[in-house]
């Protein structure tokens, strides 16, 4: 960028838009995380006037459909599937779809369950050319295995609906363990509401626990430093900006890996999508503007105590794709969803958060990069000292710092996992991404905005995590 024209652009109006556009930006994550601390202070008096023991206990606690969507996943479907078996919660089903696997994914099943065919009537329309069979087994009536031809994941997803039996439901990856206890914190807001359609958890990097047969053994910090990046962003964008958005009966976007459904809610409003990149990140946001229509509020809760982990990845090319792909459907799913900008007549908290959606997580790659290229090109015309470089440099680096170190300081409140060591480390990675990944991410979040722009279909591919290994360090583990 030429001296003369980043002079002149760093003191127009220009320049001054993007410094106004920063400190709003800085403003916003400041209030979250502020109405993130009252959101775990109201959550934590309610869990302890709540009786969780009841709710184990009791006939009353809402049964879940955990349905686990597979392709080409023999290695680990069967002792996924084990661990499944293993939470801690009542009443439970789990649905596998075998979405058009060609490694012998479902020969693992039944080989290791005893399936057979058996005959299941689906409770909705069903496109009956797309399944292949429905399998069973007698020594686990709880467990179906739904065999399909291959086909996106939003059909996958709807059919596996079709053969759900009970009214909550739990999309799963075999890439993501939850707690022990994760599903009895996400079923405890329907025990005691009737009136709540969706809940969502906190979703962290597995990189670094420790993955015994299948199951969760012990949660550590992985000593890598892509991973250690994501800590922070994961802490930053999934549990503090989630938990200031329900104090705001205004949360849109839930963690796709952990969000329990009510199953009626998902067919009233047409069920999953299938021309999109986010699926669960569309439906919530059509839950909330259906919910709002019919005139109820805190339809959609976060719970801070309900945690899963999942694999993330440890090259940058797959954190970029990851990133765009994320980026991509965010902006699909404000396309698809203005009502709830426009009818403010019913619901303008509503208004407000897709507004700051689309002004501020939208469009804040580019706005970010624009400003971080013409502080650069004033810097190296030797105009460091001038005024808006040394603005926006210090909001973005003081200010990202101070809005990350906040949300670790959530953590520890909210869903304490890291210890003081781990703590200390990941506080410095919240220092460090502001020079080089924070820039990185941005540059990818453009990408799928450009794409969504442009109509770009996600392939199949970039929509399944990485299979690194997930082990934890020697001395940084600790029960889960």
């Amino acid at each position: 960028m030429p001296t003369e024209l980043a002079s002149r652009l760093a003191d127009s109006w220009f320049g001054t838009a993007i410094l106004v556009y920063a400190g709003a930006l800085f403003i916003q994550y400041t209030v979250l995380n502020l109405l993130a601390l009252s959101e775990i202070g109201r959550q934590r008096r309610q869990l302890r006037l709540a009786d969780r023991l009841g709710l184990f206990e009791s006939d009353l606690a809402p049964p879940i459909s955990l349905i686990l969507p597979l392709r080409d996943r023999a290695g680990a479907a069967v002792d996924y599937v084990r661990s499944l078996m293993r939470l801690r919660y009542p009443a439970f089903e789990i649905v596998v779809v075998n979405d058009g696997s060609e490694d012998g994914t479902l020969r693992a099943l039944t080989d290791a369950f005893g399936l057979r065919p058996v005959h299941r009537t689906p409770r909705t329309q069903a496109p009956r050319e797309r399944i292949r069979g429905v399998h069973g087994s007698r020594h686990y009536p709880f467990l179906t295995v739904v065999d399909l031809e291959r086909g996106g994941r939003g059909q996958a997803l709807n059919l596996a609906l079709a053969f759900c039996r009970h009214p909550l439901f739990l999309v799963l990856e075999p890439d993501t363990w939850l707690e022990r206890d994760t599903l009895l914190s996400l079923a405890l807001p329907f025990y005691e509401d009737a009136s709540v359609l969706v809940t969502g958890g906190v979703v962290r990097p597995a990189n670094g626990c420790r993955i015994e047969n299948g199951a969760l053994a012990g949660t550590g910090l992985s000593k890598h430093p892509l991973v250690r990046f994501q800590v922070v962003e994961y802490l930053r964008q999934l549990l503090s900006g989630r938990l200031g958005w329900t104090r705001l009966d205004s949360l849109f976007f839930l963690p796709g890996s952990l969000g329990l459904f009510s199953r009626a809610a998902v067919q009233a409003v047409g069920g999953f999508r299938t021309d999109t990149a986010g699926e669960d990140m569309e439906l919530v946001m059509r839950i909330q503007r259906w919910a709002a229509r019919r005139r109820q509020g805190f339809q959609v809760r976060f719970v801070g105590g309900a945690v899963a982990w999942t694999r993330v990845p440890e090259t940058l090319r797959e954190v970029g794709r990851q990133r765009a792909r994320w980026h991509q459907a965010l902006a699909q799913a404000l396309w698809l969803n203005p009502d709830l900008l426009f009818n403010t007549r019913f619901a303008p908290h509503h208004g407000i958060a897709y507004f700051a959606q689309l002004f501020f997580e939208l469009s804040s790659p580019a706005v970010e990069l624009c400003g971080l290229l013409l502080a650069v090109a004033l810097v190296l015309a030797g105009r460091a000292t001038a005024a808006f470089p040394v603005v926006f440099l210090a909001l973005f680096v003081v200010g990202g710092t101070l809005t990350s170190l906040m949300s670790i300081g959530l953590e520890r409140l909210s869903c304490p996992r890291l210890r003081v060591r781990e703590l200390e480390a990941v506080s410095i990675y919240a220092l460090l991404e502001n020079f080089g990944y924070r820039q990185f991410i941005a540059v990818w979040r453009l990408k799928g905005l450009l794409d969504a722009a442009l109509g770009r279909r996600v392939p199949e591919a970039t929509r399944r995590a990485p299979r690194h290994s997930v082990e934890a360090g020697e001395d940084r583990q600790h029960a889960a």
